[in-house]
């Protein structure tokens, strides 16, 4: 006898809970989409608040290092305002290897044999012609009352081993001697002294530190993209101008000439008593600055929803950093 097979009827989804499973996995599904926008949104917003307080920071380290080391005394400073700096940077530091026809020194070569270094330019190349060049002298007077960094132009520069090996100095190796010196042919920019050939003064010898400076700007401007930045631009001595402003860092606040609304980035100058030194001040006034006060202010370049918000409102979130610069050398 043939046996039977029982066939089990399966039992599909009704219309009704496939609605319900549809409405349900739409709820699940738009929750957790809520979330990732939550958090999306969230990261971008920490992002640009991170990458504005970096902007804030970069002005704020490197404008410092240069600063510092100014002579307000000295004429270092060349201008100053409320948006903007100029003044003369170090490029580069050596010593005098030897004095050549009283008019030109020869400073050792950027790699001594023995490691040490006695020149440096820094990162800014070779010196121009226009550079201004101090070199320490001693003067006559034993002690330093009579001492005096001696102001030169620079006019040309050049490269020559043939310098410093009739007596060879001591920081000088036998394997230095086929290396290039660089070779400073200066005019006088200070009146030399009463006793000497001119320029140089018969008190500047071998040893004597060299310091060599060039002009440069720092201002807040706005670029091309109408945002406003820190920009840096050195002093063309060829054309008798500044080449074009580069962005150091920003972008920042728009500039502001009303007492109500600050800028973006502004400069504060003070003397030793903390007074304040108007912008725009002569000279004379200028060699009295002490100290420099720096304030950035930036926000973020779209809206994000921060803590202290009232209803979870997003807006630009804003931010300011104040830096002051005690000055080395001053009165």
């Amino acid at each position: 006898m043939r046996r039977g097979t029982r066939h089990r009827r399966r039992r599909g989804m009704t219309l009704i809970e496939i609605m319900i499973s549809l409405v349900l996995l739409g709820i699940v599904g738009g929750t957790i989409m809520r979330v990732i926008m939550r958090q999306q949104r969230f990261y971008q917003g920490v992002n640009q608040i991170m990458a504005q307080r970096g902007e804030l920071r970069n002005a704020t380290s490197v404008l410092p290092v240069e600063l510092r080391s100014l002579s307000s005394i000295g004429a270092d400073i060349l201008v100053a305002s409320d948006s903007s700096i100029e003044f003369m940077q170090n490029v580069g530091t050596s010593i005098v290897c030897e004095v050549v026809n009283n008019a030109q020194v020869a400073l050792p070569p950027e790699n001594l044999k023995s490691g040490q270094v006695l020149t440096s330019f820094y990162g800014y190349g070779d010196p121009q012609a226009g550079y201004t060049v101090y070199i320490y002298n001693d003067s006559s007077i034993v002690g330093n009352e009579d001492d005096r960094w001696q102001k030169f132009t620079l006019t040309a520069v050049h490269n020559d081993p043939s310098k410093c090996v009739g007596t060879l100095p001591s920081f000088l190796q036998v394997l230095d001697i086929p290396k290039p010196r660089p070779i400073l042919e200066l005019s006088s920019t200070d009146p030399p002294d009463p006793v000497g050939p001119a320029p140089l003064s018969q008190y500047i010898g071998i040893g004597a530190p060299v310091r060599i400076m060039r002009r440069v700007k720092y201002k807040l401007y706005k670029a091309s993209d109408n945002k406003w930045y820190l920009g840096f631009a050195p002093y063309d001595y060829t054309t008798g101008a500044y080449q074009e402003l580069s962005p150091v860092s920003g972008p920042y606040d728009a500039y502001s000439s009303s007492s109500g609304t600050p800028s973006g980035f502004g400069f504060r100058y003070f003397t030793v008593d903390d007074v304040e030194v108007a912008a725009g001040a002569n000279a004379a006034t200028l060699a009295t600055i002490a100290r420099i006060d720096l304030i950035a202010r930036a926000r973020t370049s779209s809206n994000v929803r921060t803590a202290g918000v009232q209803n979870g409102v997003s807006q630009q979130y804003k931010d300011s950093l104040a830096v002051a610069v005690m000055l080395r050398n001053r009165q």
